[in-house]
């Protein structure tokens, strides 16, 4: 009963989200460089998957940090914070995030989260570049982790995604905006927290698996860009979606969906990975060299 009123909420507020965004002007204009879509988009689609959701879930830091990762993407969305700030306030919330979980985690992985989750928040942030494709591919993302790490509770924002992406999908009518790619970037950090406390490097290495389709976007293009002398930090349109819209000829909903076949089935590995770990990280390996290269990630078009 939860879902239906959940789906129901999402595609209620995200619907009023829609004039809302476009009266307080928080919108996305296009532009002749790195945005594609024809015309001026409202952001706060992750404020209803958020508003939607966050209420059914029962981890009360969860709720706490995964607001304040909203609130900074939303200052983005309104004002473009420096990156300086966005960083620092990022590492700042994930630091406190993994506090009391030191005692299972212990000083390694520690730092190794803290470092993947500042990577993994802004890997999300990165992809939110075609209608349809952050939103979908988080959504498998999440649900994978939900289930293989029996934290149910998360799905709720998996259905509050759903009833996001009928109004994100192309021709999108809103976008997620910072605030939602943080938002849903954050939840899969806390669920790759949650496994690695629970089940030490298993745990870890299964949810860098199943998130692996963000890695592999965030690694080639900053290895793009430093081979190019160009900034890791600058943008382009030579993401993964991209590359296979380009190098198909795909409308963009064909290019969503490929993607969604890509986080399925790295979904899929990471649950073979829980039996047959070996097995798992060389099967996540190979796609992911796949990408990088028969793509070509690592070079511009």
């Amino acid at each position: 009963m939860n879902y239906i009123i959940i789906l129901l909420l999402s595609i209620i507020i995200t619907y009023l989200m829609i004039p809302i965004a476009k009266k307080l002007n928080v919108v996305d204009k296009p532009d002749e460089d790195l945005k594609i879509h024809r015309k001026v988009t409202p952001y706060l689609g992750g404020v209803a998957i958020y508003l939607s959701s966050i209420w059914f879930i029962g981890d009360i830091r969860f709720i706490v940090f995964g607001t304040l990762m909203l609130i900074l993407g939303l200052l983005d969305d309104i004002m473009n914070v420096s990156p300086k700030f966005r960083l620092i306030s990022e590492f700042v919330g994930i630091v406190l995030t993994l506090l009391p979980f030191y005692n299972s985690l212990g000083i390694m992985y520690s730092i190794i989260l803290t470092i993947l989750g500042v990577t993994l928040i802004n890997a999300v942030n990165m992809i939110d570049g075609m209608d349809g494709i952050c939103g979908g591919n988080t959504l498998f993302v999440i649900l994978f982790l939900s289930i293989i790490s029996k934290h149910f509770d998360y799905i709720y924002i998996v259905v509050g995604i759903i009833g996001f992406l009928i109004f994100n999908f192309h021709p999108a009518k809103i976008f997620l905006g910072d605030a939602g790619s943080y938002f849903l970037g954050y939840t899969i950090f806390y669920l790759t927290v949650i496994m690695t406390s629970n089940h030490g490097f298993g745990g870890f290495a299964i949810s860098v698996i199943v998130s692996t389709l963000f890695y592999t976007d965030i690694f080639f293009s900053f290895l793009r860009r430093i081979l190019n002398n160009r900034s890791p930090f600058s943008g382009d349109r030579d993401h993964i979606y991209d590359k296979i819209k380009r190098r198909y000829k795909l409308s963009v909903k064909k290019t969503a969906v490929i993607t969604y076949v890509f986080s399925f089935l790295f979904g899929i590995i990471g649950i073979i990975s829980w039996d047959y770990p070996y097995l798992g990280l060389t099967l996540a390996v190979i796609e992911f060299l796949f990408l990088g290269i028969y793509l070509k990630l690592y070079s511009y078009d």
